[in-house]
């Protein structure tokens, strides 16, 4: 599978999608004009991604990902998606593979530390809380 690189904008959050490496990071600011539009080709990768491994691995065990979300600002629209990229990887972790979400946050901004309580409540995978 291809690796994934957008880069970021003022308004977009950069995403490297490795799949070798089995990293994921979403980073910046996201605010995207057309929600839809940016999260959706995202979305689509990850899907497939998962779904390979889901029929190609016949054991998760050692099976390691890691995720990195850091964030200065995210509207409402785009934790939705975010959640859904979650989702995703939440059908490895069911199966046993091990999901490192690294959730950073400012000390000074309750609103990104408390998108990341809520994330990891709702999709029920730990979160590591990291203040920048």
């Amino acid at each position: 599978m291809e690796n994934l690189f957008i880069e970021s904008t003022e308004f977009s959050p950069k995403i490297i999608f490795y799949t070798k490496n089995r990293k994921f990071e979403l980073i910046g600011i996201s605010r995207p004009e057309d929600v839809i539009a940016f999260y959706d080709s995202i979305i689509y990768k990850v899907e497939n991604y998962v779904n390979k491994m889901l029929s190609d691995e016949s054991s998760f065990i050692g099976f390691k990902f890691h995720l990195k979300f850091d964030l200065s600002y995210m509207n409402s629209a785009s934790s939705k998606y975010i959640l859904q990229i979650l989702d995703h990887f939440k059908q490895l972790f069911k199966q046993g593979a091990e999901i490192i979400v690294d959730w950073y946050y400012d000390d000074i901004d309750d609103q990104i530390f408390e998108d990341g309580e809520d994330l990891s409540d709702v999709i029920k995978i730990p979160f590591n809380l990291i203040p920048r």
